[in-house]
């Protein structure tokens, strides 16, 4: 946990950054009113806090995938699909809103992505290019097994 500490905190600071300075110029402007103001917290408190959990999650994650960019563009993307595609279909936020919204989220966990990729000293967590990767071949024939079966090792 200490070699992840130093990405762990200069990811959420970044993170910290980007969704404090979005929500507050891009975001809360284009919701007005309807904007949640009720937060038991000022917004600084609120943006630091919620950064940290979500770069402790996105620390979590990245063990989980490997890969720190697409971990990054997973949860963005989700974020996006459960927030503000839902709000828009049910009527609870308008279209720019959402747009403004979305391109805060992609574009914190882009950052997120980059700042904890370029602070950790681990080379495991660096973007893995997709070229490298082997694809699983989802289509090969089944292997047809020749041999007659010895039911003598089984258990019962």
């Amino acid at each position: 946990m200490s070699d992840r500490i130093k990405p762990i905190l200069t990811t959420t600071f970044a993170v910290f950054l980007v969704t404090y300075l979005g929500v507050r110029f891009l975001f809360a402007p284009q919701m007005g009113p309807d904007y949640a103001s009720n937060a038991p917290f000022g917004p600084e408190v609120t943006s630091l806090l919620g950064s940290l959990v979500f770069v402790i999650f996105f620390d979590y994650a990245i063990g989980m995938v490997g890969d720190v960019m697409k971990t990054a563009m997973v949860i963005a993307l989700s974020q996006i699909m459960i927030v503000d595609v839902y709000y828009v279909i049910n009527g609870e936020r308008g279209v720019m809103a959402a747009v403004l919204s979305a391109g805060v989220l992609l574009l914190s966990w882009f950052v997120a992505a980059k700042t904890y990729t370029h602070f950790s000293d681990s080379a495991s967590v660096e973007d893995s290019p997709t070229e490298a990767m082997e694809e699983p071949d989802f289509y090969s024939s089944p292997v047809e097994n020749t041999e007659e079966s010895n039911n003598s090792s089984l258990p019962y």
